[in-house]
């Protein structure tokens, strides 16, 4: 009888050890999910604190670590290692792979976090310009939005500076420059907004510098019919006949053959005489007019002056008709 009741008390005790064990790794499991539904793609960075769950290192669970001033965070067994930058799943993969000294299977999990310092600043070309504190992981594009999008004299690109402690900015264009500890990249802003390429659309960091640029203009005024600026667009320059094109070609009254171009550069002004009657003809070479140039087309007087005339006895003549027209 005793025999038995050992036998019971074993498998009793069993039982309740395989359930405590299995009812921790449910918890453990769980926390896992949780993280890779919905912060995976969290960026950890300085001052952030998170919560640790590994279940074969009882001297992480339940813990909070901070990430310091220099990026790094301090762990039991594996010490310092880098944080800053990293996904919550590429660091609980880079804590992993340390572990494995110690662990035979390690699955480390970032169950919680506590964000600090998430300010990311907008400026430039957007609307509503300013510094943003986030909660979440952000892209580029969500931070334009954020921002009050895009203005209409935005130009065709922008430019991300990073803190050099996130490392460098990982993207296809080859505009990247890592400098005294900093590091930005040109994003043209077309194929980020078409999603054409998704790597252009960053995670943003914290202290992140997002700078839209201002559409570089050209100009047209006078004896055209459509006066105002046009943006250059991804070109630096534009010739002279797509921006009669634009300005919806010459007025009647104009003088082409007096035209010229007016460029200002650092305050000083120069003009260069151009012949569009020419240039339209293809007697003469385009011309390439660059940011801030103004094409100035004046006006015939002689044809103002005839126009005049006809507008005169068209007028005339009009009342004429009406005056002799029988009631």
């Amino acid at each position: 009888m005793n025999r038995i009741f050992s036998c019971l008390e074993f498998v009793v005790l069993l039982l309740g050890l395989l359930g405590t064990i299995s009812a921790q790794a449910t918890k453990r499991d769980a926390g896992a999910g949780v993280t890779k539904q919905i912060a995976a793609t969290d960026v950890l960075g300085i001052g952030d604190e998170i919560t640790l769950d590994e279940f074969d290192v009882e001297e992480f669970n339940g813990r909070v670590f901070q990430v310091g001033s220099d990026g790094t965070i301090g762990l039991p067994l594996v010490g310092r290692m880098p944080a800053a930058g990293m996904t919550f799943s590429e660091f609980e993969q880079a804590l992993d792979d340390k572990l494995r000294r110690f662990v035979k299977e390690p699955r480390a999990t970032i169950t919680s976090a506590k964000y600090h310092s998430r300010t990311v600043t907008v400026i430039g070309a957007v609307n509503n310009p300013g510094a943003y504190q986030i909660t979440e992981p952000r892209n580029l594009l969500e931070m334009l939005s954020i921002a009050g999008g895009l203005r209409s004299d935005a130009g065709s690109w922008l430019r991300v500076t990073r803190k050099g402690q996130y490392g460098r900015i990982e993207t296809t264009t080859p505009d990247v420059d890592f400098t005294a500890g900093v590091t930005e990249a040109r994003i043209p802003i077309a194929p980020l907004l078409d999603g054409t390429h998704p790597s252009l659309n960053l995670i943003v960091m914290p202290n992140d510098i997002i700078s839209v640029a201002k559409a570089e203009i050209v100009y047209v005024v006078g004896e055209v019919k459509k006066q105002g600026g046009f943006v250059l667009g991804d070109h630096e320059q534009l010739s002279l006949i797509k921006l009669l094109a634009l300005a919806e070609g010459l007025q009647s009254t104009a003088a082409p053959g007096r035209a010229k171009v007016i460029h200002e550069s650092e305050g000083a002004r120069s003009e260069t005489p151009v012949d569009v009657q020419k240039i339209l003809q293809g007697k003469d070479q385009d011309v390439m007019l660059k940011a801030d140039d103004i094409l100035f087309v004046p006006t015939s007087t002689g044809k103002k002056m005839a126009f005049r005339a006809i507008e005169a006895a068209i007028q005339t003549g009009t009342g004429i008709v009406i005056w002799r027209r029988p009631f």
